[in-house]
């Protein structure tokens, strides 16, 4: 529902402007005093699942472990507590989200806790210089522009709708931040980057797409209120910052999805749909069964806003996705993800696997599904592709990476058959001609949660069963592999919910440079 700047009590036309910031503005925006002219403005939908109970202690003064804030008093609110003013979750207003209207009528505790914010706001060094002298290892440029873009993003979201119940004064004074904020984002705080100790920093990926996609925001929430020119250059750094394959620029697949939630906001700025659906073809690609997203770096879950921002319908998915070298397969029930690691890593390129809609080969808090060496090495060079041919899809995933001047490289091949009931892979560890050998900590699969492992009798297989009642047999003929509890979680009572994990070690007689290990899935019927 779209809302007025000024209702019957006349909120907003208390806020006036000066010339330097209405010059950033679009031509009618303000009038000749410098107040705002009424306008609609369009709160914005916010695909981000809230958090209920984050929600409730934050209303009891408590804020989440997870931000390491502490407790704060309800009635001043977390802008009380002294690190809040350069904390990104209470900069940014990220905790607005959690706070649902279901929780009652929060136009009271708000108006008090955003006097609080105003009041910490002007106690805040305001020049260049002042700042420098404040705070020399402050927050950087970049921090600054991503909480000040996140900022308007939750008000245009969560506060707009709530604005006409805030008193005269505070409306007044909340436009006023907002336009501020608005006017900042659109040319930078000249007297903050002259006090930066590095001088004229350049923004990082992250800020660049805060800022172009909160103003695309305004946009889509206040059409006509931001110059064409500054449009045309915010959605021209999005289209920079997506690559054709739909992965946000630095290959990861969080920063894909965070990146689909910003875009998703934005349902009244038709121009930005051609990427939205690049995007989208991308998070389709790493969704599981479950909804929730395959991201190579132990973290688990994302369900809700994967399916929230995807919306109804299918999507087709890509094989390759190149900007972050990951390779997919899908044959039968069975979905196999490869991902060949870039930059500081301790693993080969890493493997996911579902089969009949449950985590086979999965990635957890405990290990990833990769060869793990004994030590850090810098990944360069990622490479993936992909074969069809003779009834099976075949995935190659190659990274090299030097010790002691020496290259050595890490290819991990696996092959799928056509119906996905046997998967056979193969990783490889080549050490350069005169190069040390590499340490490997060994071949390690970590199983999906329910997963249970159990030896042969002949310790030449381990049988896995799923939670699905289906089975399947792992070999790896010549190397020893062992079964290890990986994880025991308790938080849901009595329930235990334990993880394993197969280590596959080289047995004490290889003493080879190069190590090849070759193993394979097969499915099996149980009787």
């Amino acid at each position: 529902m779209p809302i007025q700047t000024k209702n019957q009590s006349g909120a907003g036309s208390h806020a006036r402007f000066g010339h330097e910031l209405r010059g950033l503005f679009e031509s009618g925006v303000f009038a000749e005093d410098g107040t705002l002219v009424p306008r609609q403005w369009h709160p914005l939908p916010d695909f981000r699942p809230s958090v209920q109970e984050e929600g409730l202690d934050l209303l009891q003064g408590r804020t989440p472990a997870r931000t390491e804030l502490g407790g704060f008093d309800p009635f001043l609110g977390p802008f009380s507590i002294p690190a809040a003013m350069t904390h990104s979750w209470t900069a940014s207003f990220e905790f607005l989200r959690d706070l649902s209207p279901s929780y009652g009528d929060l136009v009271p505790i708000l108006e008090l806790w955003l006097d609080q914010w105003f009041v910490r706001q002007a106690q805040e060094p305001q020049s260049g210089l002042a700042k420098w002298k404040a705070a020399t290892n402050g927050p950087s440029r970049s921090e600054i522009m991503v909480w000040r873009g996140r900022r308007v993003i939750n008000w245009l979201a969560h506060l707009l709708p709530m604005a006409q119940g805030f008193s005269a004064n505070l409306q007044a004074r909340i436009w006023h931040a907002l336009l501020a904020d608005i006017g900042r984002l659109v040319e930078p705080d000249r007297g903050l980057l002259a006090s930066l100790t590095q001088g004229w920093e350049p923004l990082n990926r992250r800020a660049v797409w805060t800022r172009a996609s909160a103003l695309l925001s305004v946009t889509g929430s206040a059409p006509g209120l931001l110059r064409q020119a500054t449009f045309d250059e915010a959605l021209e750094r999005l289209e920079e910052l997506i690559a054709a394959d739909g992965m946000f620029a630095d290959g990861s697949p969080l920063g894909t999805l965070s990146a689909a939630a910003d875009l998703a906001m934005m349902t009244r700025v038709i121009e930005v749909e051609p990427i939205n659906e690049r995007v989208r073809t991308a998070l389709a690609t790493l969704q599981r069964t479950d909804g929730s997203l395959v991201t190579f770096n132990k973290q688990h879950g994302y369900g809700g806003l994967v399916e929230s921002v995807l919306g109804p319908g299918r999507w087709r998915r890509a094989s390759i996705l190149k900007t972050g070298h990951i390779g997919f397969v899908e044959s039968g029930s069975t979905r196999l993800w490869m991902r060949t690691p870039l930059g500081p890593s301790q693993a080969g390129p890493i493997c996911e696997v579902e089969a009949g809609g449950i985590e086979l080969i999965s990635c957890s808090s405990f290990g990833v599904s990769a060869l793990e060496f004994a030590r850090h090495v810098e990944m360069l060079d990622p490479q993936m592709r992909r074969r069809d041919d003779d009834g099976h899809a075949l995935l190659e995933g190659k990274s090299s990476f030097e010790v002691e001047g020496h290259r050595h490289t890490c290819v991990r091949t696996v092959k799928v058959r056509q119906d996905g009931r046997h998967i056979h892979g193969e990783d490889a560890l080549f050490s350069g001609v005169n190069g040390p050998r590499v340490l490997v900590r060994g071949l390690i699969f970590d199983l999906g949660e329910g997963c249970d492992p159990v030896s042969s009798r002949d310790g030449e297989s381990v049988l896995i069963r799923t939670p699905a009642r289906q089975a399947w047999r792992f070999r790896c003929p010549g190397f020893d592999t062992q079964i290890s509890q990986s994880n025991m979680n308790f938080s849901a009572g009595l329930s235990q919910n334990r993880r394993h994990q197969l280590l596959v070690t080289p047995k004490a007689t290889e003493t080879g440079k190069d190590l090849i290990i070759r193993w394979d899935l097969q499915f099996e019927d149980l009787i």
